[in-house]
């Protein structure tokens, strides 16, 4: 049997299609998907420094490379980056300390066993058979192209996001649309463009076709793109991300427990996450691979360099703005201090320059306006925001998930029901 998608790699840069080139359906195009993530686990040194490549303790396979300087910011203090909402019983905060977190009295053996387990429970990626990679015929590539085209046209023109599909060829019947082309030349204007390669294949959903332009600003775009997640899966990823990181007990002991070896912590972490992922039912396993991956890394980059800069620039905001103490000689006492040095910043400039230097006008632009008479938990907050937005980091997964998933609602991408196929 032929297999239609041999030029379909996870992960690699061979990928589906020509990326952001035209997605009217028409052509043709075969592929296979070769998908074999790996479980990345790392360990303590990038608490330290995220300058690394990161190696699995288990495949040592090297994997994604966080930015090598303080260049972001992120979540903070874990649990307070949520809204609150606290994760079912299958997170549930422990109340009793680390020892009572679920698997950390197992042996490694036993959690592998579990882990595998759940693992089996996942849904394992798209199908690969020749059925479900069939192509549009006639028929299915016009109604394809009208519905795009009612996509782009919502996101191009605001006054028609609320209208029906119905109301909107009623003002935009097919033939107008063909003769505009389907509306294309407006994804120019957009963030996201539907996919051409997976305009071919009929029976994807929508949102699989829908993807976020490559502007850099994610960890592994490449990767994200041919993943071609399910709207059900990438919700469910959301939510394990989300439920993950509400669980307090959870990340307060993955990220400060140093009683247990790295593995140790990691794995009964990955426990948790499979066992939300198996009841959330319909991630695709390769998400949970390197969104785990992400996840890992993310929360441990966030726990050092955000706290690292909040504490920096709250030294300086103490000074500046309680103490009333010129911003050269503040910064002078905080560094020489010798707690906050790290940091790819000219200092010696900051120091002896009569002109302001950048990091003073980085603290005129984001902390100057913080009240000198505001709380400290308060001034906390606001100086942990402003920190990450003056070290925005390459977003992860969960990032282009949500993105993408706020996109398709607005456009009238998502149905009614969640769990109906908008093809």
């Amino acid at each position: 049997m032929e297999d239609r998608r041999s030029d379909i790699k996870f992960g690699s840069s061979s990928c589906r299609g020509s990326g952001e080139a035209s997605a009217t359906v028409g052509g043709g195009g075969k592929g296979k998907k070769s998908r074999t993530p790996s479980l990345v686990l790392g360990n303590d040194e990038r608490e330290a420094s995220a300058a690394t490549d990161i190696r699995s303790t288990w495949t040592g396979e090297k994997k994604i490379k966080i930015q090598d300087t303080p260049t972001s910011g992120g979540t903070g203090k874990v649990a307070m980056t949520m809204d609150g909402d606290s994760a079912d019983k299958i997170v549930e905060e422990q109340e009793q300390g680390p020892d009572q977190i679920e698997g950390l009295d197992w042996d490694q053996d036993k959690l592998n066993e579990k882990i595998n387990c759940y693992l089996q429970q996942l849904k394992c990626d798209l199908p690969d058979n020749e059925d479900f990679w069939v192509h549009c015929d006639d028929i299915q590539r016009r109604e394809l192209n009208e519905r795009l085209a009612l996509y782009r046209i919502r996101a191009y023109k605001e006054e028609h996001r609320k209208m029906t599909d119905a109301n909107l060829k009623a003002i935009y019947p097919a033939n107008f649309l063909e003769d505009e082309g389907y509306c294309e030349l407006y994804e120019l204007h957009f963030e996201w463009y539907f996919d051409p390669q997976y305009c071919n294949y009929a029976r994807l959903q929508d949102y699989q076709r829908l993807m976020l332009r490559n502007n850099g600003e994610y960890e592994n775009w490449e990767e994200y793109r041919n993943a071609c997640s399910t709207l059900e899966s990438d919700q469910a990823f959301v939510q394990l991300w989300e439920k993950l990181l509400s669980n307090t007990k959870l990340m307060e002991f993955f990220l400060t427990n140093r009683s247990y070896e790295p593995l140790k912590r990691e794995s009964v972490a990955f426990y948790h996450a499979l066992k939300i992922a198996a009841e959330l039912s319909c991630i695709y396993k390769p998400l949970i691979h390197f969104g785990f991956t992400e996840f890992i890394c993310t929360v441990r980059f966030d726990h050092s360099w955000d706290k690292y800069y909040a504490g920096f620039f709250g030294e300086l905001w103490k000074r500046v703005a309680k103490q009333k103490m010129n911003f050269k000689e503040a910064l002078k006492e905080v560094y020489y201090e010798g707690k906050y040095t790290r940091g790819n910043f000219e200092w010696k400039y900051e120091f002896e320059s009569s002109n302001p230097g950048p990091l003073e006008h980085l603290y005129n632009t984001h902390l100057n306006h913080i009240d000198e008479k505001a709380e400290e938990g308060v001034a906390y907050q606001l100086i942990m925001e402003a920190a990450k937005k003056i070290f925005p980091k390459r977003k992860t997964y969960y990032d282009y998930a949500k993105k993408k998933l706020g996109i398709a609602k607005e456009i009238g991408l998502i149905p009614l029901d969640p769990c109906e196929s908008s093809t």
